[in-house]
């Protein structure tokens, strides 16, 4: 038995897989599983007998995969080390992004070169494809919180994006277990994990669609967003129409039925260049270019306060040359005192603090 043509996974018939628990046998009775929901099911006897190894277009664009993802997985981690691995630091995502197609591009490819398959190959392979939509959209969250932290007040309250990263974790769970339970052979297994794919699928979309709303948020008030920020603003931003693409690749795939050219575990390859593999390779290299051209935040500047829109400082009350932003005073006005001030005597409860006392601290 060979996977189809679509695949490009040629098969010697008769061998079987190595190293696995359950291995699959090339036999034209003997099918690993026999209903036809099984994305398994489309194993068909091959035409050409012939041992030799040959990369199909599944092979080759598993290649193209490990070719982009291995160097873009070493740059990642550089950037990591350098901004730090907290969560407003999305290259964390770029990384286990980088980790998951690297795995199942190998996957693939020793069952290219060996002629072998196992189930558990099979099943890293569509796993590892089927939840590359989370590390994407957490990374992206991430960015839009390290830009949000800058614009203070003027920015999304910072529970929407704890609320969001709950969602997406549930997301990321739910979409393993569906992917999971799909490569089954129970069918009745199958179609839970249909539905456990389908309901990812869509929280995946709501995610996007909040993100999407709170970039085009922070565009509208660009003008509060730290200088050094703007642009990893302009990344995410140019990323939002790619992503976008993705998110149609993963609702395509979770809600397509067997024969078509998206169902799980067998989608057409020139589907998944295009609307999977081209998408994710645009959306890091602009992570990670903004990554390298980005300055490193330190803890301080978290709480400076925002420049205005030409990056021009003006001079902050009592104080050192500051950002015209939430840190700044609402007006321009003579310094009553030379004494230096920190940036926490502009908070909002020191600053309601003195009001009421009827002085400047």
């Amino acid at each position: 038995m060979a996977l189809t043509s679509q695949c490009g996974l040629h098969r010697a018939p008769y061998q079987s897989a190595k190293a696995s628990s359950r291995t699959v046998h090339y036999s034209p009775n003997n099918l690993p599983f026999h209903h036809p929901s099984s994305p398994l099911q489309h194993l068909t006897r091959p035409s050409n007998l012939s041992t030799a190894t040959m990369l199909g277009p599944k092979g080759d664009l598993a290649a193209a995969e490990l070719a982009f993802f291995a160097p873009a997985l070493l740059i990642g981690i550089y950037i990591v080390f350098r901004h730090g691995f907290t969560r407003q630091m999305g290259w964390v995502y770029i990384v286990i992004l980088a980790i998951l197609r690297i795995v199942g591009a190998a996957a693939t490819l020793d069952m290219e070169t060996t002629n072998t398959a196992s189930t558990a190959l099979l099943e890293t392979a569509a796993i590892t494809s089927a939840v590359g939509t989370a590390p994407l959209l957490l990374a992206l969250m991430g960015f839009l919180e390290r830009i949000n932290t800058g614009m203070e007040h003027k920015g999304t309250p910072r529970l929407a994006f704890r609320l969001l990263h709950l969602v997406s974790l549930a997301a990321l769970v739910v979409a393993i277990i569906g992917g999971i339970d799909r490569m089954d052979s129970s069918a009745s297994t199958v179609s839970t994990g249909k539905t456990l794919s389908e309901t990812a699928a869509m929280l995946f979309l709501g995610v996007y669609l909040a993100l999407a709303g709170i970039a085009l948020f922070n565009v509208a008030n660009v003008r509060w967003i730290l200088a050094n920020e703007k642009l990893l603003m302009r990344a995410c931003v140019i990323a939002i129409p790619f992503l976008a693409v993705r998110i149609a690749y993963s609702i395509a795939s979770a809600f397509a039925n067997a024969g078509s050219v998206f169902y799980f575990g067998s989608v057409n390859v020139y589907a998944q260049a295009f609307m999977q593999f081209l998408p994710e390779a645009i959306v890091v290299v602009l992570f990670i270019v903004a990554g390298l051209m980005t300055p490193k935040m330190e803890k301080h500047q978290l709480y400076q306060g925002s420049r205005d829109v030409e990056g021009q400082k003006v001079e902050m009350i009592n104080g050192p040359t500051q950002g015209s932003g939430y840190a700044a005073p609402p007006f321009r006005q003579e310094a009553r005192s030379q004494a230096p001030r920190s940036v926490g005597d502009y908070m909002p409860s020191r600053l309601i603090y003195n009001a009421v006392r009827g002085q400047r601290r």
